[in-house]
């Protein structure tokens, strides 16, 4: 899913418009000719690798380690395109300028490796130096190329070695770039990565597998400008309704397919708006009562189910999972908010909300970090009541916004989910909360949604009809869910995505 900042898309595709003239211009060589793997090798593990339908086929393998099928020859500077489709549980990745030295762990094989991640972490592309270094450049501050991935459909990787300088591209997305001279030549090989006494069979495939050797490098990505100037709410601009009826709305998120999910709490509906056609439909339901809402970079919707008291996570299929429901044997009090922290790991507030305690298990209203393992920690345990959460552009501040103190709490991240140094940013509260590329934070709090900059300066002040209870930025569009309506706004912002 390419970002909705309309400025950032076009410079994209006008980079990859670039890269697409050339490479119609270049000598292009096929290493798979669709029929048959005749000449490749296969090192390391066991997993089997076949040719169905024009593609090779990686199947795995139980108690085995990572597998490689291995082109015969090396190659130095060259760019390789491929196209995978890849199991939805299924790590994977594509070496190039590799190696297999008896001198080297008896053969091991080792080098670059761009990464295929069909998880919530999203680092499909990233590069991983395999057997060796480890990762190189991931793509946790990468929103557009962690969101570019197609889960269950064909991406297309676009792999550039020359000389010191790797780049690589996911569906026409920049994504990694560095520079390393570890290796200067090497094979290119297709991964099966080991699943250790797993029996469930998982494939990857792999088609229209191409090199072109010695190439010109490709043109630079154009750079995004400054996020746009002037006044958050242009002159004229007006408030649209885009839907009404609803008993307490709340948690925007983008979906993977354009859309904008929010909740009605208290009817356990999941709504999707359609940009395109003006559309609202019924995404879910019951709920849990749901709340906060955000979609994974694997395509997956993860809601803070406040009356279900967890953290859930419903896949392409429609399967519902528990990620959170208790923190060292105790039910969790009300699941609110969330953000991923690019890494595959979620931050999550969880108040207590409504009347009757008599089930409650836990006295604090916390914060709490879910990593990409499944682990889960309590990071914040200094707060009234908090609610809104969200970090900076940069992942290296988590905002909390506390209405029971009537603040917003700024962390430093640490890394590893670890946050510190805790201080006041604003002096009002936020329900909900949504930012841009500046940095700016968008509160909902009595009946407005107040833009503070940077520094925590009001930037601007937005009446609604109703009072907003949570706000989502895509694009230059300002959505916001207000108690019986779903509104939008135009706005002189770019969102996050």
């Amino acid at each position: 899913m390419i970002p909705k900042n309309s400025l950032l898309l076009s410079l994209l595709l006008a980079g990859w418009s670039a890269i697409g003239a050339f490479a119609q211009d270049a000598k292009w060589t096929s290493l798979f000719d669709g029929k048959s793997i005749d000449g490749w090798v296969q090192r390391g593990g066991e997993a089997k690798y076949t040719v169905e339908d024009g593609a090779i086929v990686g199947t795995t393998v139980p108690k085995t380690p990572n597998s490689f099928l291995c082109t015969p020859r090396d190659y130095g500077d060259f760019v390789l395109e491929v196209e995978f489709k890849v199991d939805p549980q299924m790590n994977s990745g594509i070496q190039f300028r590799s190696l297999s030295t008896p001198d080297y762990q008896n053969g091991r094989v080792h080098g670059y490796q761009a990464e295929i991640d069909p998880s919530n972490r999203g680092w499909s592309c990233g590069i991983y130096d395999e057997g060796r270094n480890g990762w190189l450049n991931d793509l946790r501050h990468n929103r557009a190329a962690q969101y570019a991935f197609k889960q269950n459909d064909w991406n297309h990787y676009r792999i550039e070695a020359i000389g010191n300088r790797l780049r690589t591209w996911i569906n026409g997305v920049p994504a990694a770039d560095l520079t390393d001279d570890t290796t200067a030549s090497g094979f290119i090989a297709l991964q099966v990565h080991g699943i250790g006494n797993r029996e469930e069979t998982m494939q990857v495939r792999w088609r229209n597998i191409r090199i072109q050797e010695n190439p010109t490098p490709s043109p630079e990505t154009p750079k995004a400008t400054a996020p746009p100037s002037g006044p958050i709410v242009k002159e004229g601009a007006e408030i649209r309704k885009l839907g009404e009826g609803y008993t307490f709305t709340e948690g925007p998120a983008l979906g993977p397919d354009g859309r904008v999910y929010f909740n009605d709490i208290p009817n356990e509906r999941t709504h999707a708006h359609d940009p395109k056609t003006g559309k609202i439909e019924v995404f879910r339901e019951p709920t849990g009562k749901a709340n906060g809402l955000c979609w994974t970079p694997g395509q997956r919707l993860l809601a803070c189910e406040g009356g279900a008291r967890r953290v859930s996570q419903i896949d392409f299929d429609g399967t519902v999972t528990t990620l959170a429901d208790n923190f060292e044997g105790k039910k969790l009090n009300s699941p609110n908010d969330l953000i991923l922290d690019g890494a595959g790991g979620v931050y999550f507030t969880d108040p207590r909300y409504g009347k009757d305690n008599s089930d409650r298990e836990i006295d604090v209203e916390a914060v709490y970090y879910l990593d990409n393992k499944g682990k889960l920690t309590r990071v914040a345990a200094d707060l009234d009541k908090p609610n809104g959460i969200i970090l900076s552009p940069d992942g290296s501040i988590l905002y909390v916004a506390d209405t029971g103190a009537e603040a917003i709490w700024a962390y430093d991240v640490t890394g590893d989910g670890k946050i510190e140094n805790r201080r006041k940013f604003a002096a009002n509260g936020s329900d909900g909360v949504t930012m841009d590329t500046a940095g700016n934070l968008y509160c909902t709090w009595k009946g407005e949604i107040i833009v503070l900059k940077p520094d925590g300066s009001e930037a601007a002040r937005i009446p609604f009809p109703e009072a907003p209870a949570n706000c989502l930025l895509v694009g230059h569009t300002l959505y916001a869910t207000a108690r019986t309506g779903f509104y939008a706004l135009e706005v002189n912002a770019q969102g996050l995505r």
